[in-house]
């Protein structure tokens, strides 16, 4: 399946991707919440058969509480989502790279054990972002995690930037292609980190098979921006 979905850095919602799309989103979260739901209430009516039942009682309660922590975190991101489509982002000038730096290397270490490789690339000067480095933090985060849960055994995801015309441009991409579907929580995920992006005036565009996410983040105020960030330029120096 290829699939591709992208947005204006103008922040401007497209007719495509307007409250209808949004309200979508918002459904498949709650669609996501229904599994761990689902689980936890099996697993509260098995915790309440008498002893006599014979019931290994701490399984369940351990199945019980993971299934809540997963409850939660998905409301989590459904607020979070919420809050990124309806409350202005915090924009302030911020390193980009030592933003996301941190975040390839824990990624990078934790990658190594399933045999996926994680490989990192920049070039030409990166001027300082205009924007929100959480929200940034938050995406990239979220595209990694799925990038990882994408990737089989001898992947490599490849993280490259480089600047474009009042932008800076960041790719998270695995470039062979895969069968794995993503989920409803990934998809979740996906549109926060969306949200997150476009909340800064930022472009987003997103192609599932091979998986490969590209964002562009402003490097000037918003009323000196003339140009729209062109997707897809090379990388030619290597990060160390």
């Amino acid at each position: 399946m290829h699939k591709t979905e992208a947005r204006g850095a103008s922040g401007k919602v497209a007719a495509a991707d307007g409250p209808a799309k949004f309200y979508a989103e918002i459904a498949n979260g709650l669609h996501a919440m229904a599994q761990p739901l689902t689980i936890l209430r099996a697993a509260m009516e098995v915790l309440a058969l008498p002893p006599s039942a014979g019931v290994d009682q701490q399984r369940y309660r351990e199945i019980s509480a993971a299934q809540l922590e997963r409850t939660c975190d998905v409301f989590a991101k459904v607020q979070d989502l919420v809050s990124a489509r309806y409350v202005e982002a915090d924009r302030n000038q911020y390193d980009l790279w030592a933003v996301i730096a941190p975040l390839i290397e824990d990624h990078r270490n934790v990658l190594q054990a399933s045999g996926v490789g994680l490989a990192a690339a920049r070039s030409g000067p990166w001027e300082p972002i205009v924007g929100d480095a959480r929200r940034t933090e938050h995406a990239v985060a979220a595209l990694l995690h799925i990038a990882g849960d994408l990737a089989i055994r001898g992947d490599v995801i490849e993280v490259s930037g480089s600047p474009a015309s009042g932008f800076l441009e960041l790719t998270i991409e695995i470039t062979r292609k895969h069968s794995r579907a993503m989920n409803s929580s990934a998809r979740l995920s996906l549109a926060l980190a969306k949200e997150n992006i476009l909340s800064q005036h930022g472009n987003y565009e997103l192609t599932e098979d091979p998986f490969r996410v590209t964002l562009a983040l402003p490097v000037v105020d918003l009323g000196s921006v003339r140009n729209e960030a062109s997707f897809n330029r090379p990388i030619t120096e290597p990060v160390h």
